[in-house]
């Protein structure tokens, strides 16, 4: 099946890492998603994707910035460290600027602070 970039999207499959609170390391849950996601990258070798970083509102727009970099970051090493070519993926911060949630918990924040997939080429 030959699915347009939209579907590629829709479809998520690579799902999204989270990350602890003002911290940038992957979680074994993290490095679990990214295995399944190199393993879709291996056998689609033209897709290429954008890895979002973001964080939740709490510390300055900056600081945010600085932080949603390096979650993206840390994703896009560990699947290169996983034979993913780094020439698929890049990488933008999103900082704040694109919650999931945007209630004041924890629970909300939570999901703020993760790395995206945004497929660019299929």
């Amino acid at each position: 099946m030959n699915l347009t970039l939209a579907q590629l999207q829709a479809q998520r499959p690579i799902g999204d890492v989270f990350f602890e609170f003002d911290a940038s390391t992957l979680s074994d849950a993290g490095r679990g998603t990214l295995q399944k996601g190199a393993d879709f990258l291996r056998q689609r070798m033209s897709v290429r994707a954008r890895i979002e970083g973001h964080a939740d509102a709490r510390g300055t727009n900056e600081y945010n910035l600085a932080l949603g970099e390096r979650r993206a970051n840390a994703v896009r090493d560990y699947l290169i460290g996983l034979g993913i070519a780094g020439n698929r993926l890049e990488v933008l911060s999103k900082g704040e600027e694109e919650p999931q949630c945007t209630d004041q918990n924890e629970s909300c924040w939570s999901q703020n602070r993760r790395g995206t997939f945004i497929y660019t080429a299929k």
